[in-house]
């Protein structure tokens, strides 16, 4: 493991409040067709161990060119106006500071491979660390030469985005010499001709809030898109694709997702191959879910594949680790919705999906997980075990947490990864937590017992554990601790299926589907989701943080997410893989995203205990006026009670294809009011529901009448067509004219 010793921290002083986990913004009001930002360097500090020296910023990942100096480096997300297109972009920066000293900055080491994988990949490796090292290392020149870099155009659901390399740090490998600069300015020019992009409704809840995350000019998006105020009855949040011989078997997920609130659709296979046009099954289904997950469609934020891969296919790509291995499927394909195929997967036609030179993005837009069996009594026994788990609220499994860790190279100890991630001072939250921890007997980390296949079986057979964790060696079969399996295939039968667990894998082919593998395994008894490779995974020997990078690394953003208690699995998956593409953690970005990118189990399953919350009661029906004229502001109110006493929003629908929005909250039995104006003559059914902050809702009340008449026009008229008028009526005042 490597120790640090803090020798320098220089703060930066900031020059606003904006938090955007990257650095102070500072955006430039501009009439052309560009985006002006001010992007100020957060604070740091450099440590050192044996004069190495790293520099830490928080929120930064790293530069990830093998055999270059590790510095922090992060991509970052600007969002450009819907239908626009990035053309081009510009940077400033201030004059850098030179940091005091000598430095002695390491460079970024190979991953690794099991001994097992072809000895050329690993020699193909070397060569380019090699060539890097003596092209950067030798010579005195600044690196990186440019400290802000295109990496290419992407989209998160509506949003428009274009994506930036920042490195803010320069490193001179001769005279050890370190500077940074403390601000950038970048301009990016685009045109408005691009008509890919036709919704400017803004997202809501959740997927808002990752928008904002991703987004470094999220404040500025509010120019450009709204919130949604008509109304669609065909919202479904949540997708099930299934088989037709499958429907019966899911119907407990089914009613346990209505009853927290999500709007259900089912969606079968033989449904899609009969409406969508596509080259194979795969790209029918990715067609699908393009039409109807944005918001103004389905508005569409899980997707649940229940059957085997043989059934429901998974993308094949055209990623290996080497020409002797098969290659790597994906249900990564199915959450990467921005581009038609032909367009982002398969840009040259060639149904090479995948490949280097296509151009696909990292921002998932929809969650997505499969139950990866087609045995409907299987797949019964997975929807029932997924409610049960989400409904248990006993602490003593749902905090409970199983840490494996093998030795897996003579630098490498699993238990470092373990008590990393359960660090209380790093993580708060696992203070909490029960753990039970196996480390193999030459580990210097306190355990409870000794990582082996009977302490394994013997213990997960007799407890209660909510999330296990293991790093180890591994195959399609099991994972390894000198070169014995500690958990088989043959094991899972033995596994307490009463309390199944949240299974994150951080060892080789796992979920390998050209096997009956372990993950699949588990989810049949010991699991309710399971993410693991499906292919050989790179590993990062001497990982001892989440910038060290690889499978580790991956496996760490998403075990954090969960057991915070503030993602699902889905979300938490989705969060890991833009973790590890923001921050350059990936030696190989499209094999290692497509080998981590396909989860097993409901997306919409957490760590937490669900707890249905009942919903208000049906409002009163609207008061307010009959009848009324058009272009006039007219007020309705109605109010009703939540017996859970929670607070109340409330949504009024004015039956001319638009609503109120949900107002609120209120407290319950509070009335409530809302106006509207029509403009058009005609009769409306006036109606409202409530929804508690759970997002519990009601029914629509009854409908109030209300008919709306024309206003009688207004003429103006000239001074002689008065006069002429008057004249007519009273003929009297002719003759007066006339004398």
């Amino acid at each position: 493991m490597k120790k640090y010793v803090l020798i320098f921290i220089c703060f930066i002083l900031i020059g606003c409040n904006i938090d955007l986990n990257v650095s102070s913004l500072y955006v430039e009001d501009t009439k052309e067709n560009n985006i002006l930002l001010t992007i100020e360097t957060p604070s740091f500090k450099i440590v050192e161990k044996n004069s190495i020296n790293q520099i830490f910023v928080e929120n930064f990942g790293r530069l990830s060119i093998l055999g270059g100096p590790i510095l922090p480096s992060k991509i970052i997300s600007i969002a450009l106006p819907p239908g626009a297109t990035y053309s081009g972009f510009s940077y400033e920066f201030r004059d850098s500071i030179m940091i005091p000293g000598e430095y002695t900055i390491p460079p970024l080491p190979i991953a690794d491979l099991a001994d097992s994988i072809n000895v050329d990949i690993k020699k193909e490796y070397k060569n380019i660390y090699n060539e890097n090292y003596q092209r950067i290392y030798t010579c005195d020149n600044l690196f990186p030469v440019e400290p802000v870099e295109f990496i290419n155009t992407a989209f998160y659901r509506q949003y428009n985005l274009v994506d930036f390399r920042i490195s803010p740090f320069i490193y001179r490998p001769l005279s050890k010499t370190l500077s940074y600069y403390p601000s950038f300015k970048i301009k990016i020019n685009y045109e408005e001709s691009d008509t890919r992009l036709v919704s400017n409704i803004r997202e809501k809840g959740f997927l808002d809030q990752i928008a904002q995350d991703y987004i470094i000019n999220y404040d500025q998006t509010s120019e450009w898109y709204q919130e949604s105020t008509s109304i669609n009855d065909d919202v479904f949040d949540f997708v099930i694709i299934t088989l037709d011989s499958l429907q019966s078997s899911i119907n407990s997920l089914v009613e346990w997702e209505i009853a927290k609130g999500r709007s259900v659709n089912v969606v079968t296979i033989s449904w899609i191959d009969d409406n969508y046009q596509g080259y194979d099954l795969a790209e029918k289904i990715r067609n699908f879910l393009r039409d109807k997950y944005p918001v103004y469609a389905w508005g569409i934020e899980d997707v649940l594949i229940i059957g085997h891969w043989e059934d429901i296919p998974m993308r094949l790509t055209d990623q290996q680790i080497d020409s002797s291995s098969n290659k790597a499927e994906t249900d990564y394909y199915y959450a990467e919705l921005s581009l038609p195929d032909n367009e982002s997967w398969d840009i040259d036609g060639d149904h090479r999906y995948g490949e280097n030179s296509d151009q696909i993005d990292f921002y998932g837009e929809v969650n997505v997980g499969r139950i990866p069996w087609s045995d409907p009594e299987i797949v019964e026994h997975i929807c029932e075990k997924s409610v049960s788990y989400e409904q248990n609220n006993e602490t003593s499994y749902k905090k409970n947490i199983l840490l494996l860790g093998a030795i897996v190279d003579q630098n490498t100890d699993g238990a470092v990864f373990m008590e990393y991630k359960t660090n209380e001072n790093i993580h708060p939250w696992m203070s909490s937590w029960l753990m039970t921890k196996m480390y193999e007997s030459e580990s210097i980390y306190p355990k409870d017992y000794v990582l082996n296949h009977n302490n394994v079986v013997s213990v997960w057979a007799d407890s209660k554990f909510a999330f296990v964790s293991w790093h180890a060696h591994g195959s399609p079969t099991g994972s390894y601790a000198n070169n014995r399996a500690f958990i088989s295939v043959d094991d899972c039968q033995y596994l307490n299926d009463e309390y199944p667990a949240i299974i994150s894998s951080a060892s080789c082919s796992n979920s390998d589907t050209d096997y009956l593998n372990i993950g699949q395994a588990m989810m049949k008894q010991g699991a309710v989701g399971f993410l693991g490779a499906n292919k050989a995974a790179f590993y990062r020997s001497q990982w001892d943080e989440p910038n060290d990078g690889s499978d580790q690394s991956m496996k760490y953003f998403f075990t954090t997410a969960i057991t915070s208690g503030e993602y699902t699995q889905g979300q938490a998956h989705q969060y890991a893989i833009h973790e590890m593409y923001s921050k350059g953690l990936w030696d190989r970005l499209y094999y290692e995203t497509f080998v981590h990118g396909s989860l097993w189990g409901n997306p919409d399953l957490g760590i937490f205990t669900v707890e249905i919350s009942n919903p208000p009661n049906t409002p009163q029906r609207p008061s307010g006026p009959s009848s009324g004229k058009i272009l006039e502001n007219y007020s309705f109110s109605s109010s009703t009670i939540d017996s859970d006493a929670d607070d109340i929003y409330y949504e009024f629908d004015w039956d001319d294809g638009t609503n109120s929005g949900w107002i609120g909250p209120h407290e319950s039995g509070k009335v409530v009011s809302a106006s509207h104006i029509w403009k058009t003559k005609g009769t409306y059914s006036v109606k409202v529901k409530a929804k508690d902050i759970h997002g519990a809702e009601s029914d629509w009340s009854d409908s109030l009448v209300f008919s709306l008449t024309k206003n009688k026009p207004f003429i103006a008229l000239s001074y002689l067509e008065i006069l002429k008028i008057i004249c007519q009526r009273f003929q009297f005042i002719n003759k007066i004219f006339l004398l």
